[in-house]
């Protein structure tokens, strides 16, 4: 049952189709509007909504480096890096600079274990592997997360504390100061009930995510890269196979986002699982890495900063 005064907000839904609304069958009773059917059609088309965002930017195109690799160039001792014109997801480029593209030293970290900014001063990372992970922030000094911006200017900021969580795989790290403009702050995507979310993983519904840099066994060397993929594996569709990625160490961390109709949302961490849903966690550890860099008098009061969530409706269940 849908109260009256949200019936305009399920009929304004980007995502619910004229098919739907003419099915829809509204009837008053007792104050209350009922609205029958909505659920798995309005899933269904909010899904279909997501894998557009990128089906629209394959159409066209074909998978190779020139369309998937991040940079066209880049020199991390000379601080000189060129985007990817070509890119797929070009057009996202400016949302996609909250994304670190390298730590120092290269023998210890470089281009591995991701890293999102969810708000202006913290950073998100998977907890079994972070810049950290082994007190690297301490071992290795100044620790260096580097961002790039949508036209290629350097920022280099300093991570001067972070806590895992004891709870799930994800660990919060500060920065020593607001990121400056230029560099994208993720909004998170709305958090989904087990069953929404099992039913949206049912639909195999494709995302953005980025990979990192790194040699694999045989010796071949991997670009850092915009790819598809998908929160249960790789996708299925033929025409989005081209577009994959077979994950290895060092991708750990790196952000999945869905491509919604207002934007890029984080959903979760590559080797880390769901973002979205632990918001209040979040939050938690949040307020524990600025107490811990405050008692260590690398910070002077908590900063109060707490991740968006992107304001995007989500079909009821």
């Amino acid at each position: 049952m849908i109260l009256r005064e949200n019936l305009s907000t399920l009929i304004a839904m980007p995502y619910l189709p004229k098919t739907l609304l003419a099915v829809v069958t509204v009837v008053a009773a007792g104050g209350f509007w009922a609205v029958t059917e909505a659920r798995d059609s309005g899933m269904a088309a909010f899904a279909k909504s997501l894998a557009n965002g990128i089906d629209s930017r394959l159409a066209g195109k074909k998978a190779s480096g020139a369309t998937m690799e991040v940079f066209s160039s880049k020199n991390h001792p000379a601080k000189k890096y060129v985007r990817n014109p070509q890119l797929w997801c070009a057009d996202f480029v400016p949302q996609l600079t909250g994304c670190s593209v390298w730590k120092p030293p290269l023998d210890y970290v470089g281009e591995r274990y991701g890293g999102v900014m969810i708000t202006s001063r913290h950073i998100l990372f998977c907890r079994h592997a972070h810049p950290a992970w082994d007190g690297g922030w301490m071992k290795v000094q100044p620790q260096v997360i580097r961002f790039v911006t949508a036209d290629n200017k350097v920022v280099d900021m300093k991570l001067v504390a972070n806590v895992d969580s004891p709870k799930v795989d994800l660990c919060v790290g500060l920065l020593d100061d607001d990121v400056p403009e230029g560099i994208h702050v993720a909004p998170l995507m709305p958090a989904m009930s087990p069953e929404q979310g099992r039913e949206l993983m049912g639909m195999n519904v494709p995302d953005l995510s980025i990979s990192q840099a790194g040699k694999r066994p045989n010796g071949k060397s991997n670009e850092a890269m915009a790819y598809v993929g998908t929160a249960a594996g790789s996708p299925s569709v033929a025409t989005r196979k081209p577009w994959s990625y077979e994950v290895y160490q060092g991708d750990s961390g790196t952000p999945r986002f869905y491509i919604t109709p207002k934007g890029l949302a984080l959903y979760q961490l590559t080797g880390a699982g769901d973002v979205s849903g632990n918001l209040a966690h979040l939050k938690e550890l949040i307020a524990a890495c600025d107490a811990n860099a405050v008692e260590r008098g690398v910070l002077k009061k908590p900063t109060g900063k707490q991740p968006k969530v992107l304001d995007l409706p989500v079909p009821p269940k």
